[in-house]
């Protein structure tokens, strides 16, 4: 099943009864309220509309969101030392004023069509020609960002994709792939000074050099240019495919590490959060003397990169997960943590 009556997944969005917008995180939410971060605000001036509070989606531009809701509205930020482990911002459900649902987007653009404004047109080819060469039906497709509240500009405005299912993902991944081969297809993966522009920027927002930061686009295949249009793509987990509820697993936040671990599974990992299992361990950090069970990633930049049997060095916040459920105890890395301040990563070894 797509989605159960009242159920918030990744990458939906909340209008609030201020007319904020926040982004939906995850499918694990505390009762009565829903993990998101703050995205849109309305502009203070008479020309209305909304402005992008969120620049972009690193850690120390999290906490510049954070900051803000403290000061103007503290009731979003909620401290958690049990289950996360930390303070992060929720919307309760009595202050819901939407809430925007990506595949109900994409039908109403379906029905509209006759009606919309470049951008929309050009989403709703792509969605169209993504379904084509998948064989997903488009039932399983969504629209987030901008073009879900309405807010986009159509000369500027990027693509964002949702697809529902490990497996629906699995094809469009595929089918992606193939379209990059293809000169035909209207899909293309970043190049020349914007593929320079895009590894700068990541140089310089995240702990990276511009050549890792080139070697993990290299791997990336879900963002590129579709029509020149920039898309990206999240796959998103279908209503049976979530398997946890809050509060069936206790965080204890530990130190910051350095670890290389071999990687065992990573089909989870093209969700978000991406959880990597993991089968070995060398911890570079001294004293720290543990197996590292999973490595899970609140960072989309390294969501779905790194193969099975494949080393790779991390730095993360070790965190020991008590799973009630299972009656059993375990460590993981994580990377993406208010804890880390934004010096944490993935890179493939060398």
């Amino acid at each position: 099943m797509l989605r159960f009556e009242g159920e918030f997944k990744d990458r939906d969005y909340i209008q609030t009864i201020e007319n904020l917008f926040f982004c939906v995180v995850g499918y694990v939410h505390p009762p009565g309220r829903v993990i998101s971060y703050l995205k849109y605000i309305p502009r203070n001036n008479l020309k209305g509309g909304y402005e992008r509070i969120l620049a972009f989606y690193t850690i120390p531009n999290i906490e510049k969101t954070l900051t803000y809701l403290e000061k103007n509205y503290p009731k979003y930020i909620i401290y958690d030392n049990k289950t996360y482990g930390s303070k992060f911002s929720s919307v309760p459900l009595s202050s819901i004023k939407l809430h925007l649902r990506p595949e109900e987007r994409v039908s109403e653009i379906i029905a509209q069509d006759k009606k919309l404004d470049y951008l929309e047109s050009k989403a709703l080819k792509f969605i169209l020609k993504l379904s084509e060469v998948s064989g997903v039906p488009t039932k399983f497709f969504g629209i987030t960002g901008s073009i879900l509240l309405k807010i986009h500009n159509p000369d500027f405005s990027d693509i964002d994709i949702t697809v529902y299912g490990l497996e629906n993902s699995l094809k469009v991944k595929e089918a992606v792939l193939d379209m990059y081969e293809d000169p035909s297809s209207g899909l293309s993966k970043f190049t020349g000074k914007l593929l320079r522009d895009w590894c700068n920027d990541k140089a310089k927002l995240y702990p990276l050099t511009v050549k890792e930061a080139e070697e993990l686009y290299r791997r990336i295949w879900n963002r590129g240019i579709f029509e020149e249009k920039m898309f990206s793509i999240h796959p998103t987990r279908l209503s049976n495919e979530i398997r946890e509820k809050y509060g069936e697993k206790i965080i204890h936040q530990k130190d910051l590490v350095d670890v290389d671990v071999k990687i065992l599974d990573a089909e989870e990992s093209i969700f978000m959060p991406s959880t990597y299992k993991v089968e070995e361990t060398i911890c570079r950090s001294p004293k720290i003397k543990v197996d590292i069970d999973e490595l899970v990633s609140y960072e989309g930049l390294y969501c779905g990169i790194f193969s099975e049997g494949e080393w790779v060095s991390v730095r993360g916040v070790l965190e020991e997960v008590e799973d009630k459920r299972k009656g059993k105890s375990y460590f993981r890395v994580v990377v993406g943590s208010l804890k880390a301040k934004g010096k944490d990563y993935i890179k493939p070894k060398s």
